[in-house]
């Protein structure tokens, strides 16, 4: 039950805080709480009797709310400095996070920040250590073969030690192989890799502007693009795709029955500039093949003062290494396990495998993020 105080104590309260004596001092030796004693002295300024009702004037009261709103603000700029990059991690991650800083913020706001509900986070704090199957080696297999299925038996030790992690089950690489061997599984196995370039043409050639410098700060700054071979049937069939190096996202991809300019890199070009703009001084870079010299891309290259197009040199596939990687990836991750009978079937695994690849696959590059978290990163934090 909630103390009442007098009239009289509380003005002696005050007067002792007139007098010199801190209000820490002041709430120690009376066991009173700070934010009350602060309280009591505004309410004084107005008036020594504690019972009369303090009443405040239109504008004081819209001047209240106003430095409410502005310190609800500031509050909520605050959390997103401390813990804006755990936004889009586990619950796990996020309910340390506010474990973590409970000292600093309030609970409450720190949760709507974070995106989960209060009485989630005190139930999480409740019964963190109660379970302790969570510490057994059965449970630990359990989550090796759950995050190995759903990577689609793609995910090794490395990416497998990196997804537990994330949800704070932290083992060594090769205790997670170790554990892998005993229980049988392995990530699938990598098949040789085709060049596919078709640079034996009369078209003029751009530099190697790119210089293999895969690294952007800002999203739309630098894409790459390439063609490779995909078999359907007894047909071959041409998959083109454009990826932006700020987040590793494949923007877009095309699938077609030939390898004209039109049907790969141009239709290609236009999805990607639907879906996210191009910054000033962009590069694209390609290799040397036909379609990316034609007089179709030539055109829409030199006619837009934005853009500055970088080719490969002529047999060097390393100077594309990002794009070439990703063809590898697809492949032996996806493309080498199926053997496709039909357009559909291929466009549909092909369609599953890069929406997965751009917001669950963890990446090396992005220090084993996804696309996606890399992309909010951006968009969130700038050059961070």
């Amino acid at each position: 039950m909630a103390r009442k105080y007098s009239n009289e104590f509380k003005v002696m309260i005050e007067e002792l805080l007139q007098s010199g004596q801190s209000v820490s001092s002041v709430s120690k030796e009376y066991s009173l709480n700070g934010s009350m004693i602060r309280k009591w002295r505004k309410f004084y300024e107005h008036s020594v009797d504690f019972r009369e009702k303090l009443v405040l004037t239109e504008d004081q009261k819209h001047i209240k709310l106003l430095e409410r709103e502005l310190r609800n603000i500031k509050l909520e700029r605050d959390i997103f400095k401390k813990g804006g990059k755990h936004l889009l991690r586990e619950r796990q991650v996020r309910y340390h996070f506010i474990l973590s800083h409970k000292e600093v913020f309030p609970v409450g706001k720190m949760c709507n920040c974070m995106q989960v509900s209060k009485s989630a986070f005190y139930n999480w704090l409740k019964t963190r250590h109660v379970n302790k199957e969570k510490s057994s080696l059965t449970y630990l297999k359990h989550k090796i073969l759950e995050i190995f299925n759903d990577s689609n038996q793609v995910y090794d030790s490395k990416r497998i030690q990196k997804s537990l992690e994330r949800e704070n089950i932290n083992y060594s690489r090769s205790y997670i192989s170790f554990l892998m061997n005993k229980m049988g599984i392995k990530s699938v196995l990598r098949k040789k890799y085709i060049v596919t370039t078709d640079s034996n043409h009369s078209y003029k050639t751009e530099d190697n502007i790119l210089d293999r410098k895969f690294y952007s700060a800002q999203l739309g700054e630098k894409r790459v693009s390439d063609i490779t071979y995909i078999r359907i049937a007894k047909q071959w069939y041409y998959l083109t795709i454009i990826l932006d190096l700020a987040d590793r996202q494949i923007l877009a991809w095309t699938l077609s029955d030939d390898i004209t300019t039109e049907n790969t890199i141009y239709k290609t070009w236009l999805l990607a500039r639907k879906r996210k703009p191009i910054s000033k001084n962009h590069i694209f870079h390609s290799d040397r093949g036909v379609q990316y010299a034609s007089n179709v891309m030539k055109m829409i290259f030199t006619k837009n003062n934005k853009i500055t197009q970088s080719m490969s040199r002529k047999a060097n596939c390393w100077d594309n290494a990002v794009a070439e990687s990703f063809f590898k990836t697809l492949k032996y991750e996806g493309v080498y396990r199926y053997k496709f009978s039909s357009f559909l079937q291929a466009n549909f695994v092909i369609k599953r495998y890069i929406e997965w690849y751009n917001t669950k696959r963890l990446h090396s590059a992005l220090d084993y993020r996804t696309p996606l978290i890399r992309t909010y990163s951006k968009i969130l934090f700038g050059s961070k």
